[in-house]
């Protein structure tokens, strides 16, 4: 066994991140920390396996720009934590937190400004584009080697490669069994990590299904705006179904 292990969280707006982080605090307490890449652009692989190194008491990281490719380091063990969510139920879930958070931030404004039609306009004119298009497999794409935005062609099969190759991959529609599968992943690194009830940061009922939540936002936003976002998302939901069915068939 590794002499080290380390968890690094790719924590995803919107896809459970910060009951994960809650999770992460409870068990790790200051051994945990947050980083993200300079000027909160992106994190390599090459600055995390830096950082690691050079803490070497840090037993778990998170990080909203880390690119989604697992260092590799001689005598560490590194297990991540990605979640996928489906992608229009996250999307749903992203603009009414942007609605609601006290912030001047673009989207925040925007989310406030009008209905959801006229702020997914805004995104598909906006640099942040892939915040409401095929947002997972825009994480993924570069788990190998990056792959430039105008390459969507190599999008697919990237990703798949990723969620193959990942040890662990939870869906936030399932977070408590698939906290429960991390649990039994890091048990032997951690005989004592405890799953904890973290609801952190969320403006959704967890107990309601993703078919009902999906039908709530036809009825607010029209069938029309709900049938382009999920042509506009029909990579995600591929992927979304991929993880269903090859990773999580008892799901």
């Amino acid at each position: 066994m590794p002499d080290r292990c380390v968890i690094i969280h790719y924590h995803m707006f919107k896809n459970a991140g910060s009951s994960v982080d809650a999770i992460l605090q409870h068990n790790f307490g200051e051994n945990w920390v947050e980083i993200e890449g300079p000027g909160n652009k992106k994190l390599t692989p090459e600055m995390m396996e830096t950082f690691i190194k050079e803490n070497p008491s840090i037993k778990a990281i998170s990080s909203h720009t880390a690119q989604v490719t697992m260092p590799r380091i001689p005598g560490v063990k590194v297990i991540p934590i990605f979640f996928f969510r489906h992608p229009i139920d996250r999307i749903q879930s992203a603009y009414n937190f942007e609605r609601k958070q006290d912030s001047d931030s673009p989207g925040s404004k925007k989310a406030k400004e009008g209905d959801f039609a006229s702020y997914m306009a805004w995104r598909l004119a906006s640099p942040t584009i892939n915040q409401i298009v095929n947002f997972h497999a825009y994480r993924l794409k570069d788990f190998r080697q990056t792959t430039f935005n105008r390459e969507g062609q190599f999008f697919r099969p990237r990703a798949q490669v990723a969620l193959r190759t990942l040890p662990f991959v939870g869906l936030v529609d399932q977070f408590d069994k698939s906290m429960e599968k991390f649990a039994e992943l890091i048990r032997p690194h951690y005989p004592d990590f405890e799953l904890i009830k973290a609801r952190a940061n969320t403006n959704s009922d967890p107990d309601v299904s993703v078919k009902l939540k999906l039908a709530a936002f036809e009825k607010t936003i029209g069938g029309p705006t709900l049938t382009n976002l999920m042509l506009l998302n029909a990579l995600d939901l591929e992927l979304y179904q991929f993880v269903k069915d090859k990773l999580w068939e008892d799901a």
